[in-house]
């Protein structure tokens, strides 16, 4: 079994399964695949301990990480009061975390828009709604 990790903010707002969604689809897109996408949180979605024990436990296992990212919300209480760690700054703890345990995978890094869970990753175009005409132009 392969497993991906998702680590956001401890927000109440934030939906675990709206945002597991997402991570499979974008997982999809990159053509990887994880039997388990284990959605983790923190204060401010930071690296700490719960990262750390997450990816112990899966070396434990022998359950090889396939892809994790770090996700950042707007309107984040712990921003606002100075708590959350910067997400380029959080990405490269998460790569070191990973190097020290020795896993190999991708970290990514996004944006979720607290109202509805929408995620936009840091790498990819935002999205355009486009509308669609029935064959007139």
């Amino acid at each position: 079994m392969a497993a991906a990790i998702a680590l956001v903010c401890v927000d109440p707002r934030l939906n675990h399964e709206l945002l597991r969604i997402q991570v499979r689809q974008r997982l999809d897109r990159l053509r990887l695949r994880a039997d388990r996408i284990f959605i983790l949180n923190d204060v401010g979605g930071n690296v700490g301990t719960n990262f750390r024990s997450t990816v112990a436990m899966l070396k434990q296992l022998k359950e090889p990480l396939v892809f994790c990212a770090t996700l950042h919300h707007d309107q984040c209480l712990a921003a606002e009061q100075g708590l959350r760690t910067p997400l380029q700054t959080n990405a490269q703890r998460m790569g070191a975390v990973l190097n020290e345990q020795g896993a190999r995978c991708p970290v990514l890094t996004g944006n979720i828009l607290t109202e509805n869970n929408v995620l936009r990753w840091t790498d990819e175009p935002a999205r355009r709604h486009q509308s669609f005409s029935m064959g007139r132009l």
